[in-house]
């Protein structure tokens, strides 16, 4: 078995990942890269949310670029209802850069 996710730039695109409920107004929100590409720019984290009612999601905030193996954080406050992560790479990153990274359980808190 396999533990985490591979992810490649291919056509640059974006990935997102299932949305889920809020557990708090506040969050640290964190990941595990084992490993990325050599030349890697920057692989971005960014957490997006909205409340059911709405149509689009906001930007909640962004993990700095990732361009090497480790345990990026990123603290936020203002949770919707619902949040969702993207996934995404540096425009200049090649068509073949890849991040293997596994996404931990939000630690929630009250805002």
């Amino acid at each position: 078995m396999i533990v985490g996710t591979t992810v490649f730039k291919l056509d640059g695109s974006p990935y997102f990942s299932p949305e889920f409920g809020r557990g708090g107004l506040a969050a640290t929100f964190s990941a595990d890269v084992t490993q990325v590409t050599a030349g890697l720019v920057g692989f971005t984290i960014t957490v997006e949310t909205r409340n059911s009612e709405d149509t689009s999601w906001t930007t909640l905030g962004t993990f700095s670029a990732i361009t090497a193996t480790g345990a990026p954080t990123v603290d936020l406050t203002g949770c919707k209802e619902i949040v969702r992560f993207a996934y995404s790479f540096d425009a200049t990153d090649a068509a073949v850069a890849a991040v293997h990274f596994l996404m931990q359980s939000p630690s929630w808190r009250p805002y």
